[in-house]
């Protein structure tokens, strides 16, 4: 093989990728409703309380920022494997008519010689 992946592989890729697409967006969406949730708290927190809640928020917006910058290079990957789908395509096609093309071929040779073969035993 020419070193690069087959349409299978790249197809698998991508369905990994799109899986771990749905796990950050899901926790993502986990962390802006703990970010809701630290907001509301707060407005009736006060003192020690107010502070804790303080850092939890923070804690759950930096993981959200961290989900979201995984999510972008997760999206790029997608986009990257896409984009080698067409070439693996094309290349497997290729693969395919030569293969049809030396089957063909053998296809004719086995007929030859059995027409060789009918020949000599009508000669016999």
């Amino acid at each position: 093989m020419s070193g690069g992946l087959s349409v299978a592989e790249i197809k698998e890729l991508i369905k990994g990728v799109e899986q771990q697409i749905v796990n950050k967006e899901e926790k993502a969406e986990g962390l802006e409703t703990k970010i809701v949730e630290c907001d509301i708290k707060l407005i009736k927190a006060t003192g020690d309380e107010k502070v804790e809640i303080e850092v939890v928020k923070k804690h759950a917006e930096q993981q959200l920022n961290d989900t979201k910058a995984a999510l972008d290079r997760l999206y790029a990957d997608k986009r990257m494997y896409q984009e080698q789908l067409g070439p693996a395509v094309a290349l497997d096609t290729e693969k395919a008519k030569a293969e049809t093309e030396k089957a063909k071929a053998e296809t004719e040779k086995a007929k030859a010689e059995t027409e060789k073969a009918k020949a000599e035993t009508e000669k016999a």
